[in-house]
């Protein structure tokens, strides 16, 4: 195919690969050039450099490399002294340790390096460092007043707060009445203790009080029984309050009431009556916002005074009513009496004989002074008591005393336990101040709250109830 005619201002025509061969044959396929295309430049001269050989050899070398470099412009550097022989890199080290070497003059003026030696020292002993390097080293020393960490006659506690004026004494601490018998045994300060003439005349009184209202019959001793346990139930919540809980102090009163009276019209059947409308109406306190407080604790809190004391001393109005003595009244006096009667004997006797001779902490985490051997004493009298005193009060016998006696000697000290245990939870060494010497109505008769019980199941056991 043959290509048109090329024009005349055409610089550049594409060729095709069959012309550019033949082209390349024929020797007519030279490069061209534009003719506006200017010719590169050039390349500068190689520039100067001086004609520098390490090692120099020696000064007439060196001056003549040095005088070399007059052309190249700047400072003129002058040649140094003559160079040092050094080792060739390929020869073994000499081992030779480095030297300092003052400056002329300084050994001379400065009497610092008056000492100084200029040969290495070996020092492989306590003696070797004696002797200085450097002369007398108090030469070297500052005499200027040292401040901060570097002031060595500083004391440890900084006075940069002390004042002239004499500190007041500290107050002297108020002792309160939270964990006091556990912190001070263990600090050895000594415990004060109850008044004993004053605890034995409340006690004297508490027990004539009781034999008037038996000698007037079982339902006097019903409305006694009814009001202590009434009281002690309203120290308990009280109690509770201070511990931060809020319980149902109303619901629970009036419970308690129910109870006592409820048990000795109905009997047994009353308890689970009184039980189940106590359990869902202080449900019901809580959900009706009567106390805006936490339900689950104070639930809990509510039902628990109520069944420590309301429960429990429910089975005082049980005692004085018994189901199978029809027809003797008394006979329910005498239990109460016989229930009452040891319970006081273990305290009282538990107390003395371990004041007397105690020495081994029956529950030392829970009350620390009471003893193993107050507890064998007490035990021993409950029974001789259940047996030579209640053994002869009809209708008991000399052997349901003496297992009645046996049964208080255990139950009774339980009672007291528990008791102290729920003190030293809340972190209180009384539970009220109810009875001067003794405490509240819950230290005197934590005892007995557990005593009536197993004094009523116990003769049903025997079938005297």
């Amino acid at each position: 195919m043959s290509q048109p005619p090329r024009g005349p201002g055409e610089g550049i025509r594409i060729i095709g690969a069959e012309e550019a061969s033949s082209a390349v044959e024929a020797g007519s396929g030279a490069p061209r050039r534009a003719r506006d295309v200017t010719p590169p430049p050039p390349p500068p001269p190689p520039s100067r450099q001086p004609a520098l050989r390490f090692p120099i050899e020696d000064d007439e070398d060196a001056d003549a490399i040095y005088a070399d470099t007059e052309g190249l412009g700047g400072t003129r550097v002058e040649p140094p002294g003559p160079a040092p022989d050094l080792p060739h890199w390929t020869e073994p080290p000499t081992g030779e340790v480095a030297r300092i070497v003052p400056e002329s003059g300084q050994a001379e003026g400065d009497p610092a390096w008056a000492g100084y030696t200029s040969a290495p020292r070996w020092r492989d002993s306590g003696e070797d460092w004696a002797e200085s390097e450097l002369g007398d080293a108090s030469l070297l020393g500052d005499e200027e007043t040292r401040l901060g960490a570097l002031d060595t006659s500083r004391s440890d506690v900084s006075d940069l707060y002390s004042f002239d004026d004499t500190p007041p004494p500290p107050p002297t601490p108020t002792p309160i009445r939270t964990r006091a018998v556990a912190e001070d045994t263990a600090a050895g300060r000594p415990r004060r203790g109850r008044d004993n003439a004053q605890a034995t005349l409340i006690g004297v009184g508490l027990g004539a009080l009781f034999l008037i209202f038996a000698a007037l019959g079982p339902k006097y001793l019903l409305v006694l029984a009814a009001a202590v346990v009434v009281f002690l139930n309203n120290e308990l919540y009280a109690v509770l309050r201070r511990a931060g809980y809020k319980p149902a102090t109303l619901l629970g009163l009036v419970a308690t009431l129910a109870i006592m009276f409820g048990v000795y019209w109905k009997g047994e059947r009353a308890i689970p009556l009184v039980v189940v409308l106590v359990v869902v109406f202080t449900f019901l306190w809580y959900l009706a916002g009567v106390v805006h407080a936490r339900p689950t604790v104070n639930i809990a809190a509510t039902l628990m005074a109520f069944m420590w004391s309301g429960l429990l001393g429910s089975f005082a109005a049980l005692l004085l009513k018994p189901s199978g003595a029809a027809g003797h009244a008394r006979d329910g006096v005498a239990f109460l009496l016989a229930a009452v009667l040891l319970t006081v004997v273990n305290d009282v006797i538990a107390y003395v004989a371990g004041q007397a001779f105690g020495r081994t902490p029956l529950a030392p985490s829970v009350s620390p002074h009471k003893t193993w051997e107050g507890f064998a004493v007490a035990f021993i009298a409950t029974a001789l008591c259940g047996a030579g005193i209640i053994g002869q009060i009809h209708p008991f016998t000399v052997k349901r005393g003496l297992a009645l006696g046996l049964v208080l000697a255990v139950v009774a000290p339980l009672g007291d336990l528990s008791e102290s245990m729920v003190k030293r939870d809340i972190g209180l060494k009384d539970m009220g101040s109810a009875l001067p010497g003794h405490g509240g109505l819950a230290d005197r008769f934590d005892g007995l709250l557990f005593a009536l019980p197993a004094t009523y199941y116990l003769l049903q056991f025997m079938k005297v109830v």
